[in-house]
């Protein structure tokens, strides 16, 4: 199975700082200087670099570039958190594929994961969001928006906002609360074909809920990512 790019040029950088060609203390290359030697987006370097963070290879100071610290990985974990923006946006380099759409009326299952009775009408869109311009897949997703937002479906997947930007604008919605779930979970056989991995195999869930002026939710998205294709870091602080 071919790894996600970003993790062949966290590992060639990584053999690279075994190797001696990068030292304890020096300076990585600038995120443009890589993007250029490995011909990928600034957003791929980034991960890349995020993960050799993450394996305390790496430090990253803001304004002073990107330091090695040390020459083996460890096994800490190091999670940020940013705004509420990062966390429901997706970066511009990532694009929406739109493989179905259609209108459902909410199983017992769909109306559990949609806050909804049974029955109820949503709009459907699914697909898979890949990186551009490499083109590899990071996740299944599938958004649920109520037939009352029906104008902003010639945008999902067309428009590079997110949906629920394109509610806002259109509609003058107001978001008032929005909830987000992270959970581990495995592969299924309708995801893993479309992402290129094996059924059953490792992954992680995102479930985004979008709740108006009226308190009621218009949208929900459910993001499905491979083991190993994406990774959220979160930085916390301290409001004095």
């Amino acid at each position: 199975m071919t790894l996600p790019r970003y993790q062949e040029i966290a590992d060639e950088l990584l053999a690279e700082i075994g190797g001696g060609r990068f030292s304890v203390g020096s300076m990585l290359p600038t995120e443009i200087d890589l993007c250029e030697r490995f011909g990928v987006s600034r957003f791929t370097v980034r991960e890349a670099l995020r993960q050799l963070h993450e394996k305390g290879i790496l430090t990253r100071r803001r304004g002073s570039g990107t330091v090695v610290q040390n020459l083996h990985p460890n096994t800490a974990y190091v999670r940020s958190i940013g705004t509420l923006d990062e966390l429901l946006q997706y970066p511009p380099e990532m694009r929406l594929i739109v493989m179905g759409r259609d209108e459902i009326q909410a199983d017992a299952e769909q109306a559990k994961l949609l806050e909804c009775r049974i029955n109820r009408k949503w709009l459907r869109f699914s697909g898979v969001r890949s990186i551009e311009p490499e083109g590899y897949r990071i996740s299944w997703t599938e958004i649920f928006v109520i037939p009352k937002y029906r104008g902003v479906s010639s945008g999902i997947g067309a428009d590079p906002r997110p949906v629920y930007e394109q509610i806002v604008s259109r509609y003058k919605e107001n978001i008032q609360n929005v909830k987000v779930e992270i959970f581990a979970t495995r592969i299924e056989k309708a995801v893993a074909e479309p992402l290129g991995v094996e059924v059953g195999s490792p992954g992680m869930t995102i479930i985004r809920r979008y709740y108006g002026k009226d308190g009621k939710m218009f949208e929900v998205s459910l993001s499905t990512h491979p083991e190993g294709r994406y990774t959220y870091a979160l930085e916390l602080t301290r409001e004095t």
